[in-house]
């Protein structure tokens, strides 16, 4: 390529018979929408592996969420990691996350053995978890869409933790209240209570 630059490469990737397999297609992000439509329009057909490529432009949906997450991230140079299939592993998150800038570190807790679905991700600069935010936000990795959301700047380690539970405890009684007819969602002092089914 004579002009232009290739910002970040992603190919879709899926769990087959216990392995990441290319799902045949992915994502290229370039420096410029001119260089986009000239390497659509020459490489257009070109064989790669025996397969022609086609080409085209795609826009990212704009995420308002996403964008706030993006945001709060200017204080922070770690990342929180949730609803983390339980197949992955630290090798698997560090191969995801480590070539879009330099991992600092990598925690994945375990309680009994096995990790609990999310993890921890911390960079060296601000920059970096910012650019992780944006390129990785909503990847799925072994068919589980991770939700990346940035720590508060300070905030230790024991605090994360107690922050990443209440949203999993939050969220499972909320899902479980959607998912029954004859349950009472919360109630005044955050407990829930469970009509008896006949």
């Amino acid at each position: 390529m004579k002009e232009g630059s290739i910002l970040s490469v992603r190919i879709k990737k899926h769990l087959k018979n216990g392995k990441n397999v290319s799902m045949g297609f992915g994502f290229i992000e370039f420096d410029s929408v001119d260089t986009a439509l000239r390497i659509c329009r020459d490489l257009q057909g070109t064989n790669l592996t025996r397969h022609a490529l086609k080409l085209q432009l795609c826009e990212a949906k704009k995420d308002n969420h996403q964008c706030r997450r993006v945001e709060s991230v200017r204080s922070s140079t770690k990342l929180i990691v949730r609803n983390v299939a339980f197949e992955a592993t630290e090798k698997d998150l560090r191969e995801l996350f480590t070539p879009i800038c330099q991992v600092k570190r990598l925690r994945l807790p375990k309680r009994y053995g096995n990790h609990r679905g999310f993890a921890f991700v911390e960079y060296v600069t601000k920059q970096e978890a910012k650019n992780a935010l944006r390129h990785l936000s909503s990847t799925h990795l072994y068919g589980r869409r991770l939700v990346l959301e940035s720590a508060n700047e300070g905030e230790n380690l024991e605090e994360l933790r107690t922050r990443t539970a209440t949203h999993f405890s939050d969220s499972s009684i909320t899902l479980l209240s959607k998912k029954r007819k004859h349950t009472t969602t919360l109630l005044e002092k955050g407990n829930v209570k469970f009509e008896r089914i006949l």
